[in-house]
């Protein structure tokens, strides 16, 4: 696919290919059997090296991209929530040597623009991933860490240490189906977060032993929506809707964060949300999901710096090898039940989700002791 924009009509033409965040799942590997949360230049080279190791042929479709074709090529990686090593310089350095190039690799940040077109991950338009520019690193023992997000630590803490075992779960979409059909999944997902919130998180802030482990206002009040909605998913409020239709400087705007494809027009000014390059699956009523989803990425045309037009371009990845897939959501159903929280907890976490959506409709809850 990324050689294809060496090929005809592409190859005599100016081709700038952009990693729109999220490239590298740095937050989902391993590292010495764990996943730390304080991350040092030399935690994310790790990382680093067990990703280039495992996806040789990417690097060297980018070094042929860079090196084929009769137009300029350039490639910019933009950060987002699952890979913000790439703000540190030696990560950067790292990548042009394993691409082999030195020139025609940048890192813009957190967004790029170009001409008409705004790009950006889109993860800084969601409070529990968004990072201070100001502040994108700390420090610990006289060595930078990366400053995470609460979101992100959330993740390292709950979420990720459950992959290897309920890895097809994060991969099949609705979520909102996966919730109904099988709702101890949801129930075990909030437990856990509830504990960690309520217990491990306030311990640490307690303690002030981490300099990654503060509370704000808004941090709290998105935790206390996320538990009253049921709604652990990644969000971008409505910035990008308010952004296509009263800012005049762009006509296009690109993200993704979401793992779902979007569109939206105004006027002569659109956004694209594009969808993911990972597989994800399309999960039927009764609970299987073989259906590959489609994979989404967004092309945009310019001449100098007027964008003409943009589409999404959709294909369909190869098929998962045999056994890759389970036969069913329900067959991780047994040990969603042997991990369920105590009666106590489960007691509690559902009194609070009542709490918060009579306090939102304007009424008293009703007992429940």
């Amino acid at each position: 696919m990324i050689l294809a924009y060496n090929d005809p009509p592409f190859d005599a033409i100016a081709v700038d290919l952009v990693f729109n965040g999220d490239t590298f799942d740095f937050l989902k590997t391993r590292l010495d059997g764990g996943y730390p949360l304080h991350i040092t230049a030399e935690r994310a080279l790790g990382k680093f090296h067990a990703i280039a190791a495992a996806h040789p042929d990417f690097f060297t479709a980018l070094r042929g991209f860079l090196c084929g074709g009769g137009g300029e090529r350039r490639i910019f990686f933009i950060v987002g929530n699952h890979d913000a090593e790439l703000l540190f310089p030696a990560v950067q350095a790292a990548i042009r040597e394993r691409v082999g190039c030195e020139e025609g690799i940048e890192f813009p940040g957190f967004e790029f623009d170009i001409g008409e077109v705004h790009i950006e991950h889109g993860s800084q338009r969601d409070p529990m991933f968004r990072m201070a520019p100001e502040q994108l690193f700390l420090e610990e023992e006289g060595e930078p860490i990366l400053a995470l997000p609460w979101g992100s630590l959330a993740l390292l803490e709950v979420a990720i240490p459950l992959q290897p075992q309920f890895y097809h779960l994060d991969r099949v979409k609705p979520r909102e189906r996966l919730f109904e059909i099988m709702p101890e999944a949801k129930e075990f997902l909030l437990a856990k977060y509830w504990r960690y919130w309520t217990r491990d998180y306030l311990k640490a802030l307690l303690s002030g032993t981490d300099p990654l482990k503060t509370i704000t206002w808004r941090m709290l009040r998105e935790i206390i929506y996320r538990f009253a909605s049921a709604d652990p998913e990644v969000k971008m409020g409505k910035y990008f809707e308010r952004a296509v239709r009263e800012t005049e400087r762009f006509r296009l705007y690109l993200a993704g964060h979401r793992h779902e494809a979007a569109w939206m027009s105004y006027g002569n000014r659109k956004f694209l949300q594009t969808g993911c390059l990972r597989n994800e699956f399309m999960l039927a009523p009764d609970g299987t999901s073989r259906a590959l989803i489609p994979k989404t990425y967004a092309e945009a045309y310019l001449s100098g710096e007027r964008l003409v037009r943009s589409h999404f371009v959709e294909f369909e990845g190869p098929a998962p090898p045999e056994g890759y897939l389970p036969d069913s959501v329900f067959d991780f159903l047994p040990m969603i039940r042997e991990r369920l929280g105590s009666q106590e907890e489960r007691h509690l976490l559902r009194k609070a989700q009542k709490e918060r959506e009579a306090e939102e409709a304007g009424i008293s809850p009703e007992g429940d002791a």
